[in-house]
């Protein structure tokens, strides 16, 4: 049985001069759709690995633009179905009549090919020039290539290698072959003992993709799900008390805060169609499920408390959404389990809301371990850990349980203090975020190497 041989780019990381003739010919062949390109000009890109030329460090050019993966996973996680792929030549695409501007598939990809267009309010990226392919033409940033460097083959998919700095081993099958450095060309390792590692410094200044300035709407969102969640079992267990008209007014103001980030605000209905694979529709689809059965079991029908526990498990369901679509991102100087998370914020709410000392205690105290160790270890990395924030934070966690345990004040200043202190860190949290980019893994290659 023969293997099917399919379109792919072939880069010898050798030959590439940084000459940037690919990116070029992108925007020549491209500038009858120039409202298309993103603002940079160009769909592809040529990064460099040590570009301080840091001693005993090789220094090597990568040309980089959308790898049309086998697996893409700017296709699987799409909400809205923006994506298909062209049979023929193997393609992924984007159908902006389609796109509602999320901006999701350029943190799911590890190659940073989709690219927002401002103008547009939706997502564009290469097209393995589909076009000039259909009519027996290579795609033109192949053909511009003085030294060789970038080619256009048929390749086995499954058996193509990119072992090289700067390009994510993710398991998506990108269709592209990369020749990493010839042994002649490496070079001797150095270490200047007492001397910051120039890495390290340049972490600081990676321009960042998620702030919390930039995605507030969605911080806001995501932690008024966990304190709604952990108000609707203080009202299971009859210690808190819920007008369902501004418990629902509540969940629609945080559902139009969501929205109000996207490109086109008005195909923010396509958000929930992709269900089945993409984590962010699951999250709007069972935040609607959240906030239609909590709205009915608050309200003075047969059957409330059926509504009112099915409204609970689906908040949580849904603050596993949460966090599953923010695992993309890395925090360094964090393990796997951030003090943010909105599942264990929503855990511990539920704790204070409905009394139960045994869950608000334990979690409460877990999360300021985490916070602190994260600090700390962001510190020694020379990464920004504003302290004010980290006492704010304390302090209203501390104050908010203690309250809560029933020392001393009311129980409603008690649940306000701590929901403040989740709040905090959820902002923080944003402003910690790193989605991966080739720029970012070639910085975290330098130590490595």
């Amino acid at each position: 049985m023969t293997t099917a041989l399919k379109p792919a780019f072939v880069f010898d990381v050798n030959r590439c001069v940084g000459c940037r003739a690919c990116e070029m010919a992108c925007v020549h062949v491209n500038q009858l759709n120039i409202g298309d390109l993103p603002a940079s000009g160009s769909w592809r890109e040529v990064r460099t690995f040590n570009e301080l030329l840091v001693p005993g460090v090789e220094k090597l050019h990568l040309s980089m633009a959308c790898n049309h993966c086998e697996d893409a996973p700017c296709m699987a996680q799409c909400p809205a179905r923006a994506y298909s792929r062209d049979e023929a030549t193997g393609a992924v695409l984007i159908d902006p009549d389609r796109c509602l501007g999320c901006r999701y598939c350029a943190w799911v990809c590890p190659y940073d090919a989709p690219r927002f267009n401002e103008a547009l309010g939706v997502m564009t990226k290469c097209t393995f020039c589909v076009d000039r392919q259909h009519e027996g033409l290579e795609p033109s940033c192949t053909l511009s290539c003085p030294t060789g460097a970038l080619k256009f083959e048929r390749r086995d998919i499954g058996t193509l290698s990119q072992e090289v700095a700067g390009f994510a081993q993710a398991s998506t099958r990108p269709a592209v072959a990369i020749m990493g450095l010839e042994p002649a060309r490496r070079l001797p390792r150095t270490h200047v003992p007492g001397v910051t590692p120039p890495w390290q410094v340049l972490w600081q200044r990676i321009i960042p993709r998620v702030t919390f300035r930039h995605e507030w709407p969605l911080a806001l969102f995501t932690w008024l799900l966990a304190v709604m969640t952990g108000l609707l079992a203080g009202a299971i267990s009859g210690r808190v008390t819920l007008d369902w008209r501004l418990f629902l007014a509540a969940g629609v103001l945080g559902m139009g805060l969501s929205a109000s980030h996207l490109g086109r605000k008005s195909q923010a209905w396509r958000a929930p169609l992709h269900g089945n694979r993409s984590w962010l529709s699951r999250e709007i689809l069972l935040a609607t499920a959240f906030l239609a059965t909590a709205t009915l079991g608050l309200t003075p029908i047969s059957g409330a408390d059926g509504w009112l526990r099915a409204g609970l498990y689906s908040g949580l369901v849904c603050l596993l959404a949460v966090d599953m679509v923010y695992r993309v991102g890395v925090i360094r100087g964090s393990g796997p389990l951030h003090s943010a998370h909105t599942l264990m914020t929503g855990l511990m709410l539920m704790g204070a809301a409905a009394g139960d000392l045994w869950i608000l205690v334990p979690l409460a105290l877990l999360k300021l371990v985490l916070f602190w160790t994260r600090q700390w270890n962001r510190r020694r990395l020379g990464l920004t850990a504003p302290r004010p924030l980290g006492v704010a934070r304390t302090v209203a966690t501390l104050a908010g349980t203690a309250l809560l345990g029933g020392i001393i004040g009311p129980i409603w200043l008690g649940f306000s203090l701590l929901a403040l202190g989740e709040f905090l860190d959820r902002a923080r949290f944003y402003d910690e975020l790193e989605i991966p980019t080739p720029s970012s893994l070639m910085l975290d290659g330098m130590p490595r190497t």
